[in-house]
């Protein structure tokens, strides 16, 4: 048998022992004894939050303070989630008109999640695997059903503490997904077409094992010309795509018929494939499977088992939560969490997510020179709510939450809510911008959407919905969150200010220039009251590149 596949066809079959519906998890695990990961300072708490949440807040501050990182990490994971679909199923039902809802409030309910939902680093879980598994209302169909797009958001949220082997199925399955990368309605070979292959490329590049073998390092696999050594060739993706055929609505009996359904998609026997394919690694997946739902996950499980999956996707999480560059060491760590959760289980999301946050290269608060990433762009918009306990924007007649869909028009951010502009997400896991990064040999991903341009806009963006939107001025917009700035306008002196919000933007990390140049300013402000020296000062710091980066 190929090397690539033992550890991983280890795992799922130790993981085979246990039970769906009761999974060996260790729950118990420290649970009694006091804890001992309780950060020594605020802004060493509040540094964890930048990783963990969508803006560290002072209450959650207070709370990891209490009970520690790990304790923090499994509360949150029993906080059950914030549904996308459910806000919009009742918006429609107030409104009382058919198609009353659209991505606006879609995008709305994403945004006040983000900035209000107890569930946070669920959200964040999911927002990192939206950007794996990426479907887009970019797309024509999807532009029109808000709804399913919306249920497949709430997916990832459920999926995102469970295991990778189901949520690689709940994807496939998903009827957005197979709208997206068209695989909705694929129909076995006939004598003038072939069954089309976009999913059966995309679920082996994007989704579980990229291009190259890989080390649990993520280091390439060399061949005797010291050559990278391919995962899979155009035969494998042509066999492959055999297997996702016949999938159509949940509630069809035919592959023409049915309608959309929030269910699964189900298979239609008489336009699968069951003849054998010869797929991943020489692998046959055998002819004649007792049903097409059996085939399809026999070619899922085969692919789930590849020993890529761990380091391909422990490395992409942990760039999305804490650095653009996690040494070879760090991504193995994790992996090797992916293949045993310490119960003998495979891909147990909860025990990678909680490894990349407890991580000592996660939690070295004198990180070298090459740890960090830029902040998403997003992500500094709602650090900045979350950090001055911004005030929510009044609810309508029918339950809506109009928070003015900040990445919009004049304000665009180069990112929504699973509106990428290809299935390639908003950057690649590997950009490096021309110059020094990758001069030495640096990847930044979110640099790939900052230009002159975006620049530009989320400044613009970051001013409105800081300097123009605080709790106070006359004539409040119901369009947004307002800052709450009073607390920093009662600070005396403008040192203080200075300080106080850098423990709440920038988790005290802000550099003694920027404090002497942000100082001056407010001490200059001679004829300005203290609420216009807060707000001024948060729109600066909001728009400065060192609360852009995160470290």
């Amino acid at each position: 048998m190929p090397r690539q596949f033992l550890v991983g066809i280890a795992a799922v079959v130790c993981a085979a022992a246990f039970s769906a519906t009761a999974q060996a998890r260790t729950f118990f695990r420290s649970g009694f004894e006091s804890p001992t990961d309780i950060p020594a300072t605020d802004a060493q708490a509040a540094r964890f939050l930048t990783q963990a949440t969508f803006g560290p807040t002072t209450a959650d501050i207070a709370r990891v303070r209490t009970v520690g990182l790990s304790r923090w990490i499994d509360e949150q994971f029993n906080v059950p989630p914030t549904t996308a679909r459910s806000y919009l199923e009742a918006v429609d039902a107030a409104n009382g008109t058919s198609n009353g809802i659209g991505h606006t409030q879609r995008y709305d309910r994403w945004f006040h999640t983000a900035a209000y939902g107890q569930d946070q680093l669920r959200q964040r879980m999911a927002w990192a695997l939206s950007q794996i598994f990426v479907i887009s209302d970019q797309n024509g169909t999807l532009a029109g059903e808000p709804l399913y797009v919306a249920e497949y958001w709430d997916m990832l949220a459920r999926d995102g503490f469970g295991y990778y082997r189901q949520l690689l199925e709940n994807v496939t399955l998903n009827q957005s997904m197979g709208k997206y990368l068209s695989h909705f309605r694929n129909k076995k070979a006939s004598a003038t077409s072939e069954p089309d292959e976009n999913y059966a490329r995309e679920i082996m590049q994007l989704f579980s094992i990229g291009l190259i073998e890989r080390d649990l390092d993520f280091s390439p696999i060399l061949d005797g010309q010291n050559q990278p050594v391919p995962t899979y060739d155009q035969n494998v993706i042509t066999q492959l795509a055999k297997l996702f055929t016949g999938l159509n609505y949940a509630n069809a009996t035919n592959i023409n018929n049915g309608s959309n359904s929030l269910m699964p998609m189900t298979c239609i026997t008489a336009e699968h494939d069951f003849t054998a394919k010869t797929v991943l690694g020489g692998v046959v997946l055998p002819a004649n499977a007792p049903s097409c739902l059996a085939d399809i996950r026999a070619g899922l499980d085969l692919i789930a088992a590849h020993s890529n999956v761990a380091p391909f996707i422990s490395r992409q999480l942990i760039q999305r939560f804490v650095t653009s560059n996690p040494s070879p060491e760090y991504i193995e760590r994790v992996a090797q969490v992916f293949l045993n959760n310490g119960d003998g289980e495979i891909g147990d999301l909860r025990a990678v997510l909680k490894a990349i946050l407890l991580d000592s290269e996660a939690r070295n608060n004198a990180p070298p020179a090459n740890f960090g990433k830029l902040r998403e762009p997003l992500l500094r918009l709602t650090a900045m709510w979350r950090a001055w306990n911004a005030q929510p924007p009044p609810t309508t007649q029918f339950g809506e939450i109009n928070m003015g869909i900040p990445a919009f028009g004049n304000y665009d951010y180069g990112q929504k809510p699973l509106s990428a502009p290809t299935v390639f997400n908003f950057y690649e896991p590997d950009y490096q911008p021309p110059g020094p990064l990758a001069e030495a040999h640096l990847f930044a991903p979110e640099f790939q959407i900052i230009n002159e341009s975006t620049t530009y806009s989320i400044s613009n963006s970051l001013a409105r919905y800081s300097f123009e939107s605080y709790v106070g001025m006359s004539s409040p917009p119901a369009d947004r969150p307002l800052l709450n700035l009073t607390a920093l306008a009662a600070i005396a002196t403008p040192a203080a200010m200075v300080e106080d919000a850098n423990q709440r933007m920038m988790y005290g990390a802000m550099s003694a220039n920027m404090k002497t140049a942000l100082t001056n300013m407010l001490t200059f402000m001679n004829g300005a009251n203290n609420l216009e020296k807060a707000r001024s000062l948060v729109q600066l710091i909001a728009m400065s590149p060192e609360y852009a980066t995160q470290r």
